[in-house]
């Protein structure tokens, strides 16, 4: 395990670092090592993927137990495993005495709670400013590690022929509450399934599956998806409308929607055209055409720092001022696409206020009862145990 250790501090210094993806950097490292056993490639990828979303209060505990070991990216991962692995893997890295050690210094840490739940001092201040109390319980359950959910294509299968088809691979699944999810109750590499390559299913968390079906749509109805990105909501909204209407998926990013074309091929969703944001003009060109608009905003993504623990790295209070500009210019330009008596839905998977109902407050006061604010849902991590959104349905009315 030595060397998986070496190749997890190599990672988490490109990750924090030079700012590389997580999922680029564990993508890259298990290309490297294809000779590694299942357990080491486990291993490396949760050690790593940790290490990374408590990187602050391991770098805190460097310190506190005066234990170095020669970079603070290799220090982190030695006091990660010393703190959560028992010892019959953490002595096969460390010595007993070294892990009691650090315990020691774990238990005797005087911190802040940004510290102790491991964000920037900034994060912690603007969380408690729009959230109050809730947030502590928000962002615990953020640092947890994220389930494998996954959404049944029915254009291809359904979810009782999908989980026999699991049962059948040895992959251990249950049916969830929501019509078309999965879970996948033992961690595992899903894309083995031949299930996937043929189409029969897609990742997706709990809440993101809900933001489709709240959009309102039927068979035949024209919808654009104007935030497409690489499609995850877009081929969800060709299965509910059983591939009979029109989607089409935007984006200002040509790579994104090249992803997206490849997964709607795979899912059979030929419905979905693909349209690249090149200026006004387009948005322009599509005025009242839409039955229904889903407004999938760029956002800061806080609701989803359980799957993307390196974005609180990355993330500043200055982006999510611009991402805030953004999310309301996206409004108001993009809703002239939808029909006259058609629904849009903004959705983000934020947890704050101002990127949420904020926002569509004062979007709808803007046009003096040219819209009304249907419904809302926002999804909180601490109650729901998934990733943190929010949506809200807005119909036009003239």
């Amino acid at each position: 395990m030595i060397r998986v250790v070496d190749v997890i501090a190599t990672g988490v210094r490109e990750v924090i670092k030079e700012e590389r993806s997580l999922d680029q950097v564990t993508s890259f490292w298990l290309k490297q090592n294809k000779g590694w056993s299942k357990e080491e490639k486990g291993f490396f990828a949760e050690t790593l993927a940790e290490v990374i979303r408590w990187w602050r209060l391991l770098n805190e505990l460097k310190f506190a137990s005066e234990i170095n070991y020669g970079s603070e990216y290799h220090s982190a991962v030695i006091n990660y495993i010393a703190l959560n692995y028992d010892s019959s893997v953490a002595h096969g890295i460390i010595t007993s005495g070294l892990q009691k050690k650090i315990k020691a210094a774990y238990n005797n840490l005087n911190t802040t709670n940004a510290i102790k739940e491991s964000i920037p001092d900034w994060l912690q201040e603007l969380g408690s400013k729009e959230l109050g109390e809730s947030w502590g319980l928000e962002i615990q359950a953020l640092n947890k590690a994220p389930e494998i959910i996954l959404r049944v294509n029915k254009l291809k299968s359904n979810r009782d022929e999908l989980l026999n088809w699991f049962k059948r691979e040895k992959f251990n699944a249950e049916p969830m509450d929501l019509p078309d999810a999965i879970r996948i109750i033992e961690r595992t590499n899903i894309y083995r399934s031949e299930a996937f390559t043929l189409g029969m299913f897609e990742q997706q968390d709990h809440s993101s599956q809900m933001v489709a079906p709240f959009l309102d749509v039927t068979p035949g109805m024209r919808v654009i998806d104007a935030c497409a990105g690489n499609g995850g909501k877009t081929l969800h909204l060709a299965s509910i409308m059983a591939n009979k209407g029109r989607i089409i998926a935007m984006d200002t990013a040509e790579w994104k929607l090249t992803e997206l074309r490849h997964r709607a091929r795979r899912a059979g969703a030929s419905i979905v055209e693909a349209k690249v944001i090149e200026s006004s003009k387009t948005i322009k060109r599509l005025k009242d055409s839409a039955d229904r608009l889903l407004l999938d905003v760029p956002c800061s993504g806080l609701g989803v720092l359980r799957r993307n623990p390196d974005s609180k790295w990355k993330l500043t209070a200055e982006r999510i001022d611009e991402l805030r500009r953004i999310q309301e210019d996206i409004l108001n330009r993009y809703w002239i696409m939808v029909k006259p008596k058609g629904k849009m839905v903004y959705a983000t998977c934020s947890i704050l206020p101002s990127e949420n109902e904020l926002q569509v407050k004062r979007f709808i006061e803007k046009y003096n009862g040219q819209f009304v604010l249907e419904e809302e849902q926002k999804i909180s991590t601490a109650q729901s145990g998934f990733d943190g959104f929010y949506m809200a349905r807005i119909r036009r009315e003239f």
